[in-house]
């Protein structure tokens, strides 16, 4: 029995939601637009947003909003996808790259501080997993710097932190909903705004940088160019898809969060043992079960597992290259030592399937099979 590491979650109303779209003009804005982002306000509601084509376009338009100078420096944690990078370099920055927690996986709040100097503008804590990064002590942080916080939330919809969802607990938060994500519309993403001044500049960026909305308001007669700005907004058809999965973000959820509780049960004796580490799920983190992943005692226990495991037909993943150690990251002068414990993540750490296909008798095989091949 193959038990794949994606499965997409499919709503029953997906083709009739999508057929609905097609009969209409698919303008930029439409009606399926427009209700996706009013049901998306009411799960961000201490937040102004809107959809964006992709979590890479929502991060770009927050870091151009965030007026970088020449020289300007960002920090970033290095075990991180480049999107956040890349959104640095557009705007002007330098990325400065942080090392992680090992126990999260997320930025060390230690390390950022570390990394601070007179030309820091802005930190990016990303949530790994769907697991909260610890915000209290990077909003101290930033205040006493004064920062601002750009949450990478792509993996995080469905979580919180003290009970606020993640994404709201910065300047600026960007969500996913890219195919691999607890709910997808194939491409997608979400930009929240803490301030609505900052929110009506970003919403003229994302239409080539015109007062398009000012005009559908009938506040001018017609539309122009008023600031820089690029074309990022959402489809109506990936908007579509949207408002067919949003309604089962709960019941995602909860599968999911029950899924990666079985396996923390499940695999504790390995952590016991000291074969491998499991995933910290903090007091102040309300997870998504997004991912599950172990970071075993060394590279080589890692790889006998990974393949072991493909052996039984199921599908386990690594993840990050950590930007220090990629070959743009060496072009900014990093070296492979700078950050030990990401590092030390990318030769450790194994991702398991984590989907609402996913069965507990499907989590009980997993783990045996990795029991057996940690002690064989």
């Amino acid at each position: 029995m193959k038990i794949p590491f994606y499965a997409r979650y499919r709503s029953p109303q997906d083709e009739e939601s999508l057929l609905s779209c097609l009969k209409g003009t698919l303008a930029t804005d439409g009606p399926c637009s427009k209700e996706a982002d009013r049901r998306l306000a009411h799960l961000y509601p201490d937040s102004f947003s809107f959809l964006t084509s992709s979590c890479s376009a929502a991060l770009e338009t927050a870091l151009e909003l965030c007026s970088l100078k020449p020289g300007d420096e960002v920090i970033l944690p290095s075990y991180n996808f480049p999107s956040a990078a890349n959104a640095v370099l557009r705007a002007g920055g330098v990325p400065v790259f942080c090392d992680i927690d090992p126990d999260t996986q997320n930025i060390s709040p230690s390390d950022a501080a570390l990394k601070i100097t007179s030309r820091t503008k802005v930190i990016i804590p990303v949530h790994y997993a769907g697991v909260a990064c610890h915000m209290d002590e990077l909003s101290c942080l930033a205040q006493e710097a004064g920062l601002t916080i750009v949450e990478d939330a792509a993996q995080a919809i469905g979580a919180s932190c003290n009970g606020y969802p993640l994404g709201t607990l910065g300047e600026f938060g960007c969500v996913s909903f890219h195919y691999t994500k607890n709910i997808s519309c194939g491409e997608g993403g979400l930009l929240l705004c803490r301030s609505k001044k900052t929110y009506e500049t970003a919403r003229c960026h994302r239409v080539h940088g015109t007062n398009r909305d000012a005009f559908f308001r009938g506040e001018c007669d017609r539309y122009t160019w008023v600031l820089p700005g690029s074309s990022t907004a959402a489809s109506e058809l990936c908007a579509a898809l949207l408002l067919a999965q949003l309604p089962c973000l709960e019941q995602i959820t909860r599968i999911r969060r029950k899924r990666l509780h079985d396996y923390l049960l499940a695999l504790k004796p390995l952590e016991q043992a000291g074969y491998a580490r499991l995933m910290t799920i903090p007091d102040y983190a309300w997870p998504n079960g997004h991912i599950f992943y172990l970071r075993f005692a060394d590279k080589s226990l890692r790889r006998h597992i990974e393949e072991l495991l493909l052996k039984n037909e199921i599908e386990a993943k690594t993840h990050y290259v950590p930007l220090h150690l990629s070959p743009m990251g060496r072009k900014l002068g990093w070296c492979p030592e700078d950050l030990p414990e990401s590092t030390a993540c990318y030769d450790t750490l194994l991702r398991l399937p984590i989907h609402t296909e996913l069965t507990g008798s499907h989590v009980e095989r997993i783990a045996e099979i990795i029991t057996k091949g940690c002690v064989s």
